[in-house]
């Protein structure tokens, strides 16, 4: 299908051309329009996949990482988000990906990286409010082995990308806990370090990058980080900034290439067109 679109591209470009440009019977060009040739006809594509996590950095009203990212890039970038809340990496892998194999194997998008963020979920308590939930630290190591390959099967080109599961406020979690669920405690931020740390392993296996946020965050003073949450476990507007940036920052080190790609504009500046292709006054004075 990929192939299929490009073949229409080009069959629309040349059409394009060819009706820009105006002959007399003899041959000879009489009137011609200036067309601009798109130096980049294919968008950059960014996919991000996560559960609420990633679905509230879509969120402008807290400043979400993936807002930033895509007010910064929208020039030359399309950001595809796929956060499903409550999603663990089991109800990803079984749910989530067959659709989105689908879809990368069709040509729907075609993206130059893709993010996985899931773990968050699968660390909840066995004993906590959320236990349904869980996955086992096993499980989720082999679910996240088989969401990665299936990524890198699917598109081949792209970059991968892990995120880990963040820290967790202990002490916000057991007031949330204590307001809503009769004080029985949803997660906590030990459990969520081992999640993290198999994450990391997993991207080692598979030969992908990953952003260690559990590590970053850690390195913070407690109350330093946890000011990065706006529930225990979500992230804040200074929180999403972080993220935002730390990504940014991978993306630069380790594939420069791409990095350069979001940098691109589709269309020029507007300047360009200012200068080259103004407004002119029409002259309609009587002689």
């Amino acid at each position: 299908m990929a192939q299929s679109i490009r073949l229409v591209r080009a069959v629309l470009a040349v059409a394009a051309i060819a009706s820009c440009a105006s002959w007399s019977a003899n041959g000879q060009e009489t009137t011609t329009t200036t067309v601009y040739t798109d130096p980049q006809p294919r968008r950059m594509g960014v996919l991000i996949t996560g559960d609420s996590i990633t679905e509230q950095a879509d969120d402008p009203t807290v400043d979400g990482w993936v807002t930033l990212f895509q007010y910064q890039y929208q020039q030359g970038a399309d950001i595809i988000v796929r956060g499903m809340s409550g999603y663990n990496s089991r109800w990803f892998l079984k749910y989530v990906m067959p659709t989105l194999e689908k879809e990368l194997k069709d040509g729907v998008y075609i993206p130059s990286i893709i993010t996985v963020w899931l773990g968050t979920n699968d660390a909840v308590l066995t004993n906590g409010s959320n236990a349904d939930m869980h996955v086992p630290l096993k499980d989720y190591t082999a679910n996240m082995i088989k969401i990665v390959t299936k990524f890198q099967a699917a598109a081949p080109d792209a970059k991968i990308i892990m995120i880990t599961p963040p820290h967790v406020d202990d002490a916000v979690r057991a007031k949330e806990a204590k307001e809503h669920s009769k004080g029985v405690v949803d997660r906590s931020d030990a459990r969520s370090g081992r999640y993290a740390q198999a994450c990391v392993e997993v991207a080692t296996m598979t030969g992908v990058s990953v952003l260690d946020l559990y590590k970053l965050f850690h390195a913070m003073p407690l109350a330093t980080r946890n000011k990065h949450l706006q529930d225990g476990l979500h992230f804040s507007p200074s929180g999403h900034k972080i993220i935002n940036d730390e990504l940014q920052n991978l993306i630069r080190s380790k594939f420069p290439e791409e990095g350069k790609k979001l940098d691109v504009y589709q269309f020029p500046f507007v300047a360009k067109w200012r200068e080259e292709d103004p407004y002119v006054p029409v002259n309609n004075t009587s002689a």
